[in-house]
């Protein structure tokens, strides 16, 4: 029997399935994530809600791995529900990430949420390793959109690594979940876009920002 202790699954789910686009305001900004995005990099990183968007997730995650039990003794199958009831928390929130954002026929590439959930669900040398794996390549291959199967396949092979007899179905759903975003924009087609912080500029470059998205 699943167990929830609902003063921190409440919590979790609020941390976790609000979509971030509802803390846009009229400072943020967004611009469609390019191959080589490099030159981006210093007006993304600092706008502060990609700090509380990572917080929240690793927090959000954290929540679920304690208020999810079962009873003492149950048999091995229902040790699992804990496990599919937080993937699943977590793959909704994956998904309202990713396709609730304000500009139309575009989708919201998570790339702090999506960070914060490896780091708050699973062990932290597990996640580390992994995070580093994806960081690094996805940099070197300078292709953005790539760090989510990247990070889904680094998931697994560091679970694989470090404990696969106890983490391999942890790693599996974990993995499932951050492939979500590409794989849903591949299915569903929709404009990959990045917010930023807004800079006092004129309006001819506000207006050639707004055209990237079209």
């Amino acid at each position: 029997m699943l167990l929830i202790d609902w003063s921190k699954f409440l919590p979790a789910l609020l941390l976790l399935l609000t979509p971030i686009a509802l803390l846009h305001g009229k400072r943020v900004r967004h611009r469609a994530l390019p191959q080589d995005w490099s030159t981006h990099w210093g007006r993304t990183l600092s706008l502060g809600l990609h700090t509380i968007d990572f917080g929240r997730a690793l927090l959000g995650a954290w929540y679920l791995t304690v208020a999810l039990t079962v009873r003492p003794g149950t048999g091995e199958l229902a040790g699992l529900y804990p496990l599919l009831a937080g993937a699943g928390v977590l793959a909704v929130a994956v998904v309202l990430q990713t396709f609730v954002c304000r500009e139309p026929y575009s989708a919201h590439a998570p790339f702090a949420f999506v960070s914060g959930l490896v780091l708050g669900f699973l062990p932290l040398h597990v996640a580390g390793f992994a995070l580093l794996i994806a960081i690094v390549t996805t940099y070197g291959t300078r292709a953005a959109t790539a760090y989510f199967p990247v990070l889904g396949f680094a998931t697994l092979a560091s679970g694989l690594l470090f404990d696969p007899k106890k983490l391999f179905l942890t790693v599996l759903a974990t993995a499932i979940v951050l492939f979500l975003p590409w794989l849903l924009v591949l299915l569903f087609p929709r404009q990959w876009v990045v917010t930023h912080a807004m800079k006092r500029i004129g309006e001819k470059e506000k207006k050639s920002d707004l055209s990237e998205l079209r």
